[in-house]
């Protein structure tokens, strides 16, 4: 009896270690896919991005300096080049700010938790240069759209104001004027001879 007990105990902690480290060596096999696609991520991005991070100020002296023209006057390449650098430029600053949003929304039924996320300085600050950047390509995006009209290139210059208007956002809190959506919504409306009152911001009546 004492012999059948210790083959059976010999055979179950035989089986025990068998199945450990069958389970270390999906745990090791996993990881290893996980940095696998880490680093094909990583080498893609570099290739798309390149190797130099763009600099902010030069893209706001550029944007500011090229949207002071007469539209007629501004040029589409350097107009190309800001919307390509400031949407650069937006995308990583979005790779710090995405986490903090993502974190604030699976943590919203828990307040006392994102009340202390807000206290964080960085997120207001994240969140202005978000906003910022990705105006400035909107507003690049929206004057190649007039340039392009101008020169009678309809459908190209539709594009480019789609492009304004589906990536700004919807709401128009500061009024029509200094709306990007809503202004390229007026283009897209007379190249497609559309009429009728366009939406600006909800508010309670």
């Amino acid at each position: 009896m004492i012999l059948m007990e210790m083959f059976m105990f010999k055979l179950w902690s035989a089986r025990a270690i068998g199945l450990f480290a069958l389970s270390l060596g999906l745990v090791t096999a996993i990881n290893a896919q996980g940095i696998n696609d880490l680093e094909l991520e990583r080498t893609k991005q570099l290739q798309e991005m390149g190797v130099l991070l763009p600099n902010p100020q030069e893209i706001i002296a550029s944007a500011q300096q090229e949207f002071s023209k007469d539209i007629q006057a501004q040029d589409a390449r350097a107009l190309k080049t800001i919307a390509e650098q400031a949407n650069h430029y937006a995308n990583l600053v979005d790779k710090i700010y995405g986490e903090y949003t993502d974190y604030l929304r699976d943590n919203s039924r828990y307040e006392f938790v994102t009340k202390e996320v807000r206290k964080a300085t960085l997120l207001g600050i994240l969140e202005g240069r978000d906003t910022q950047f990705k105006t400035i390509r909107n507003q690049a995006y929206l004057n190649l759209g007039r340039l392009a009209q101008g020169d009678g290139r309809d459908m190209e210059a539709f594009l480019f104001f789609n492009d304004a208007f589906r990536l700004s956002i919807f709401e128009c809190y500061e009024g029509e004027d200094k709306c990007l959506r809503y202004q390229a919504e007026q283009y897209m409306k007379k190249l497609l001879g559309l009429e009728g009152v366009s939406y600006v911001y909800w508010k309670k009546n």
